[in-house]
């Protein structure tokens, strides 16, 4: 990749673009991590119950959502990143669901 400024300014400009992707990739990365960790420390606490698994991972998720929203409001996240932990947290849904089929 050939890259040549004008002046200083450009090449701030450049730079401070280039960093807030990364860094906004990181910080969607962690929230999906996030999310995971969540969702092992439910089946590690519930060993191989995954009706009580499903139970603890929305009991945790529910009672770390009030903190990811107050961070994300404090760290002023992008978008992207509240979308990547939305959809991990929609993902892990779809797992245990299909997982535990709804009683007929």
């Amino acid at each position: 990749m050939d890259v040549s400024f004008n002046n200083w300014g450009e090449a701030v400009a450049f730079l401070s673009e280039r960093t807030d992707m990364a860094l906004e990739g990181l910080m969607a990365l962690s929230a999906q991590q996030m999310v995971d960790q969540q969702v092992i420390a439910a089946l590690v606490a519930s060993h191989s119950h995954l009706h009580m698994a499903a139970d603890t991972w929305r009991h945790l998720a529910s009672a770390t959502l009030p903190i990811t929203h107050v961070r994300s409001l404090q760290n002023d996240q992008p978008e992207s990143v509240r979308i990547a932990y939305s959809e991990r947290v929609a993902y892990w849904e779809g797992i245990f669901r299909k997982a535990l089929p709804e009683n007929k």
